[in-house]
């Protein structure tokens, strides 16, 4: 009996050094805080909606969209070598960003653990959209770089919430990239909140959809079309 308690005490010591290895760390709201005030260098990720994020978020975090479609092609062109701290609303999103971010490469990623609930219940401070300005670079010109670098063909969409041919594209976007699972990545930027970078590439008008295989440009399309015109500009390029 005395060796079967030995033998499951290493068995347990095991299992919980291979689940807690370095930078799968979840940290309480005051570990989070003095981390972050004392790494200037390291990046916050606010991994909420940005109607959330609007409402009140940490100083120095920038927004992600977890839940947007776009948030594996945007994390996967962050400097991978950097520090991150990710929070959410009340750690679940933040646990599944931070899951991936560590299967992809990123070696040093830390959770708020709680999330932004657990920071307010600690009377820790959060900026008001009001008391800075909202952030304009969602998607940094080097991140947009790395997406179009795929060597999947890889096709843009620049869209607002607020336009209405826009909103009828993207059903026929997610069914074309459907039928092409696997040749094609479809990456809807909202403008809005890559100002900075629509600026940069000069789009004044939208949806414009632009085709990209090893950052070449193959097709671009400027305002709505219908499936047709769609499979007849790209597929030849997939």
């Amino acid at each position: 009996m005395k060796r079967y308690r030995l033998f499951l005490v290493a068995v347990v010591s095991m299992l919980i050094s291979s689940c807690s290895g370095p930078g799968e760390q979840a940290l309480s709201p005051a570990e989070f805080d003095e981390a972050i005030r004392n790494d200037a260098d390291a990046v916050v990720l606010d991994v909420r909606t940005p109607r959330e994020y609007a409402g009140g978020f940490i100083e120095r975090a920038q927004n992600l969209d977890f839940n947007n479609s776009n948030f594996s092609s945007v994390a996967d062109g962050l400097d991978k070598n950097k520090t991150y701290y990710v929070y959410c609303l009340v750690g679940a999103r933040s646990a599944d960003a931070a899951t991936y971010m560590r299967s992809h490469g990123f070696t040093s990623v830390y959770e708020l653990k709680g999330g932004i609930t657990a920071w307010q219940q600690h009377n820790l401070p959060l900026v008001q959209a009001g008391q800075a300005r909202l952030r304009t670079d969602a998607v940094s010109m080097d991140a947009y770089r790395a997406i179009i670098a795929s060597d999947t063909a890889v096709l843009i969409d620049f869209y607002a919430p607020w336009c209405g041919p826009c909103k009828r594209l993207e059903p026929i976007l997610h069914e074309f990239g459907r039928e092409h699972n696997g040749r094609l990545k479809i990456v809807r930027l909202n403008i809005d909140e890559s100002k900075e970078l629509a600026g940069a590439l000069g789009i004044t008008q939208i949806p414009l959809l632009k085709l990209f295989k090893n950052g070449e440009e193959k097709w671009s399309y400027l305002g709505l079309l219908d499936k047709a015109t769609l499979e007849a500009g790209t597929v030849q390029h997939l």
